[in-house]
C-alpha cells in the first residue's frame, strides 16, 4: 500500500516532536519518505516551501525528488471533478469553496484518487463545517482511502 502525505503531516510532527528531541523520529521519517512507498503533492512542498523554517530545509535535504508527485492529466481531471464535487454542495460557504480550490488538499485528494493511494492527514472529519472543506469528509464521500500518521506507520511496520 502507498501513501500520500498532506501538509499538516509535516507541519504538526515539526511542531509537536522537535527535531532536536525527537531525531529518531525524524530519522525513521526520512527513510518512509525513500522508500518509494510514501510520496506527497507538489503542492504540499509549494505550501511547506512558503514557510521557509526547519521543516522546509529538512525537506530539502532528506525527500527524493520523485517523493513529490507532479500535477499530470490524471491529476487534472480528478481535480476538477473535486471542484465540481464541492460546488454542487450547498453546505460550502464561498469562502470556503475557494480555500479548497487554492490549497493543497484538493490536490492531494486528486492525486489520491488518481494514483490509487491512501492520504495522510490530521484532519478530522467535520460533515456540517460550512467553512471549509475537510480531507476525510471529501474522502468519505467519494471513496478514497485516508488515515492518520500512526495508521499508516503501523501499515508500513514502522516503529520508533
Amino acid at each position: 500500500m502507498a501513501f500520500i502525505f498532506d501538509t499538516n503531516i509535516f507541519i504538526r510532527s515539526k511542531n509537536e516532536m522537535p527535531m532536536d528531541l525527537w531525531p529518531t523520529f525524524w530519522q525513521r521519517m526520512k527513510e518512509i519518505i525513500n522508500s518509494g512507498k510514501v510520496f506527497s503533492s507538489i503542492t504540499v512542498k509549494e505550501e511547506i516551501d512558503r514557510g521557509n523554517d526547519e521543516i522546509t530545509s529538512w525537506l530539502k535535504v532528506n525527500a527524493p525528488k520523485n517523493f513529490y508527485l507532479p500535477i499530470d492529466d490524471e491529476v487534472i481531471v480528478k481535480y476538477a471533478y473535486l471542484q465540481n464535487w464541492a460546488r454542487q454542495n450547498s453546505l460550502y460557504s464561498p469562502k470556503a469553496l475557494l480555500d479548497f480550490s487554492t490549497v493543497a488538499d484538493a490536490y492531494v485528494i486528486a492525486t489520491a484518487a488518481a494514483k490509487s493511494v491512501t492520504i495522510v492527514t490530521n484532519e478530522k472529519s467535520a460533515p456540517l463545517s460550512k467553512r471549509s472543506v475537510k480531507i476525510p469528509d471529501v474522502c468519505i464521500a467519494i471513496g478514497i482511502s485516508y488515515c492518520d500518521l500512526n495508521t499508516a506507520l503501523r501499515s508500513l511496520n514502522i516503529t520508533i
